[in-house]
């Protein structure tokens, strides 16, 4: 702490200390009017402009926005991404999004990207203009690509990998799991199985548990076995061979699924942790929306409530780093916060329907789903969460004179900051609120807002 020239800090019994806890913003700009139709399912950014998939046929009346469209946040202007996907069979959604040498991927179940042959599922776009990856898929059929990732983490090989619902690709049988290189795709399963349901993976990433396997590509979904390993809901891939995760997590039945992955320390080490629903841990019946693998074993995250979790995000909000979810669960808001050990707290008042993806953009938590109000404010399919500044002021009573708020305080603030005397001699640091930067004029708008009895800048 640093101090004025006129004397040391003198503690004051009684003297009130604010800003010792933050309130996060919403944000609703992106989703007034937002859409109306479907809902939003993924986000990410791109040449600096958030990017967001999913069902809806418009995104704020722009043309050539059906079910991918990017926002300007600057303008605050949503606009086309090349004219848009175009539906299939029935209908169509995007469901991912990955960045690879500098071209943004869409994956998803449509037709076409802005009208480009050989685009079914999953098309690459430059900056400009959509182009096919040579899957050889037909317009109508039901292949659909629900996740991907690009690294060069797996063999030190830079691939973009890709999952979904598939049992061929580039005329070659597949298990709904292939890498791309740029020029050429390999499925890296080649049989993907499930009883009396047809096998799909919603998530993927990369993780390292420690246990001597380096890093390997894990997957999650609605599945049994992959190229003949068994591995219920999940199975991870060294670059060579596939293998289950663990013994313990059990689905409860056909359509028990994991839909997204999150690597997460929350203090008690890093793990693995998987959203989804009707999973079994062991074997306990109880079904879980959340669980976590630490390379040994899994483990439960949180009560379970009825529903699926969609998605999982690490985010400080200004009051530290949390574990997030969003999902349906209406028993939780479908937006939900671990704030005690092992806990679920709804933020807020929670939303009107589904959540669908959580995506963290610096200060900002971007929330997709279908809901048209989260914690009563309206915004459609879209909203975003912004921090807040977790900054503590000093006392209002600058002088340490015991009589607070007067305007002494402020009279005596603006001579010490002026480099003149303390009238008390006892002045605190002219560093209010103590960000380390003095003398700067946020230290009088601290001074100032505190005063009237706002919130430390």
């Amino acid at each position: 702490m640093r101090f004025s020239s006129s004397a040391l800090v003198t503690s004051l019994v009684a003297v009130p200390v604010f800003g010792q806890v933050c309130t996060p913003t919403w944000n609703t700009s992106a989703g007034t009017p937002g859409t109306t139709t479907g809902y939003v399912g993924a986000f990410t950014k791109y040449q600096d402009s958030l990017v967001a998939t999913g069902s809806f046929t418009e995104m704020a009346g722009a043309a050539g926005t059906s079910y991918v469209a990017k926002y300007n946040t600057g303008a605050n202007a949503w606009s086309s991404l090349s004219n848009g996907l175009t539906m299939g069979i029935g209908n169509a959604f995007g469901t991912s999004f990955a960045e690879y040498n500098g071209d943004l991927y869409v994956g998803g179940s449509y037709a076409y990207a802005s009208s480009v042959p050989d685009t079914r599922a999953i098309a690459r776009f430059d900056g400009t203009s959509f182009h096919s990856l040579g899957t050889g898929w037909g317009p109508d059929t039901v292949n659909a690509v629900w996740s991907m990732y690009a690294t060069n983490a797996i063999g030190g090989q830079n691939r973009l990998y890709f999952a979904g619902t598939f049992d061929t690709v580039a005329g070659q049988p597949a298990g709904s799991v292939a890498m791309w290189d740029g020029t050429s795709i390999t499925p890296i399963a080649t049989s993907m199985t499930i009883t009396g349901i047809n096998p799909y993976v919603p998530a993927m990433t990369v993780f390292n548990d420690g246990q001597g396997g380096g890093d390997q590509l894990y997957i999650g979904g609605r599945f049994t076995t992959v190229n003949g390993v068994t591995a219920p809901m999940v199975a991870r891939w060294n670059g060579t061979a596939w293998s289950a995760v663990g013994t313990n997590l059990t689905p409860r039945n056909a359509a028990a699924d994991i839909d997204c992955f999150l690597a997460y320390n929350d203090g008690t080490g890093l793990a693995l942790y998987a959203g989804g629903t009707n999973m079994r841990v062991n074997a306990d019946g109880i079904n879980r929306n959340v669980v976590k693998w630490n390379g040994l074993t899994w483990s439960a995250v949180g009560q379970h409530t009825s529903g699926r979790t969609w998605s999982l995000a690490a985010f400080n909000d200004g009051n530290g780093t949390k574990l997030y979810g969003g999902g349906t669960l209406p028993a939780s808001g479908y937006l939900y916060r671990m704030d005690t050990p092992n806990t679920w707290t709804t933020i807020g008042a929670g939303g009107n329907a589904s959540v669908f993806n959580l995506f963290v953009d610096g200060d900002t938590l971007w929330i997709g789903g279908s809901f048209g109000t989260m914690d009563g404010q309206t915004s459609n399919r879209i909203i975003a969460y912004t921090a807040c500044s977790n900054i503590t002021c000093d006392s209002i009573d600058f002088n340490a004179d015991g009589l607070y708020p007067d305007t002494s305080d402020i009279d005596d603030f603006l001579s010490v900051f002026s480099g003149g005397p303390c009238s008390t001699g006892t002045c605190h640091d002219i560093d209010f609120n103590n960000d380390g930067l003095f003398p700067d004029t946020l230290d009088i708008d601290s001074l100032l807002n505190v005063f009237s009895g706002g919130q430390c800048l």
